[in-house]
């Protein structure tokens, strides 16, 4: 089995790497069942393989379960490594050490509160150099509270023009902001929060989907003012591994989120299903082709819609994305909609829980080191700002 051509085939190696396939005696295994909690018995007799599901008795072809018995033939006693299924479970928040932010010192006490217009803040003073500093979680110097910020963030991304989301702060929370000031939270945090995701490896699974969308450009004068968004994402764990804008679906516009996608995850599909676009042809050979893997070519290519498994779970991701852009109703340039789609697979991956994976964000079920309980938006623009600090503790102390 050294390469996957059909949905079966794909199934197959579903279950198999998803580890459903038990021996039982030399040529008998327990394959089991995607539906519901039994298994199949797949036997290989000299007449061929045998399974006792429905759609072997029906049709006399090789079914999903056949396939994964024959993957795990073929796998057993090699070495080659087998995805895992991950565990979808909310993991811990990691702790920050407390510095002066004027000469590194991790020697301070509390010296007082300090007032402001939404609350009280905890100040510190620094045994060193006597500095007094309140601690960056990312709002310092904002005339608004950060419940206001991360309101405008989440409402932005659920849909919401600007001028709405004013007229709602207005309503609701008797804040009286001018339209353009929404809008520069929103590029100010993402960019933050774009920067500190970025190092981040996913622990994703073996079966990728890929698929590409346009996207309105209105600086464009000539017909066809749109480019392409190409979305790369982990079946598994929902993660967006890759969300890359081009002007053309050439094969060079091609190998770039695939390139992308696999600096994400450190690694290279098993299995990467995409539409029938020939520029994924040359490209997925490119990128991902290792004649060492078990399935040297991954590219399995879904000619419609209707044949199972196909290619709609990243189809749905695309409607999410056009939630948001049919509000704006396009964006101002090519490095807008770049810029954009940076910031949307923040919100997918982090923000955004899924129903797919028990209502978990993709970055708890890839199992990234990072809490998102509560107000999500702040939790991650605190990581954000505290990652910076602590990266700038680190070349203090190198230069000391």
């Amino acid at each position: 089995m050294r390469y996957v051509k059909t949905p079966r085939q794909l199934k197959g190696w579903d279950i198999y790497s998803h580890g459903g396939v038990r021996r039982v005696y030399r040529n008998l295994w327990e394959v089991d069942s995607q539906s519901d909690q039994n298994y199949y018995h797949v036997s290989e007799t000299p007449r061929g393989w045998v399974c006792i599901c429905e759609d072997y008795t029906n049709y006399k072809m090789d079914c999903k379960h056949i396939f994964a018995a024959k993957f795990f033939k073929t796998m057993e006693g090699t070495d080659v490594r087998v995805p895992r299924e991950i565990e979808r479970k909310p993991v811990e928040e990691p702790q920050y050490e407390l510095f002066c932010p004027s000469c590194g010192c991790e020697d301070v006490i509390k010296r007082g509160k300090r007032k402001t217009g939404y609350g009280e803040n905890q100040v510190y003073g620094c045994k060193d150099c006597g500095k007094r500093f309140t601690p960056d979680h990312g709002f310092s110097r904002m005339k608004h509270s950060p419940e206001i910020i991360t309101l405008v963030l989440d409402l932005y991304f659920k849909g919401m023009s600007f001028r709405k989301i004013t007229d709602h702060l207005k309503q609701f929370h008797k804040v009286d902001v001018d339209h353009t000031t929404p809008m520069r939270w929103v590029k100010k945090y993402i960019k933050v929060i774009a920067k500190y995701v970025e190092k981040n490896k996913a622990e994703v699974g073996g079966i990728w989907h890929s698929d590409e969308m346009t996207i309105f450009i209105r600086e464009k004068e000539k017909k066809g003012n749109y480019d392409w968004v190409w979305n790369v994402m982990d079946a598994d764990t929902r993660f967006l591994l890759a969300c890359e804008v081009s002007s053309k679906r050439h094969l060079p516009d091609a190998k770039k989120p695939l390139q992308v996608a696999k600096d994400a995850a450190n690694q290279r599909p098993d299995i990467f299903v995409t539409d029938g676009l020939l520029a994924y042809e040359k490209a997925v050979k490119s990128v991902f082709y290792d004649n060492r893997a078990p399935i040297p070519n991954p590219h399995i290519r879904m000619k419609d819609f209707e044949t199972k498994p196909n290619n709609n779970i990243v189809e749905r991701l695309n409607g999410t994305f056009r939630e948001r852009t049919k509000v704006m109703r396009g964006i101002d340039s090519p490095e807008g909609a770049a810029e954009f789609a940076k910031a949307f697979q923040v919100y997918y991956n982090y923000i955004r829980p899924h129903s797919g994976i028990g209502g978990l964000c993709p970055a708890q079920a890839a199992g990234l080191p990072i809490g998102l309980e509560g107000n999500r938006w702040k939790r991650m623009i605190e990581l954000a700002v505290q990652g910076r600090a602590t990266s700038f503790d680190s070349i203090s102390r190198m230069s000391l």
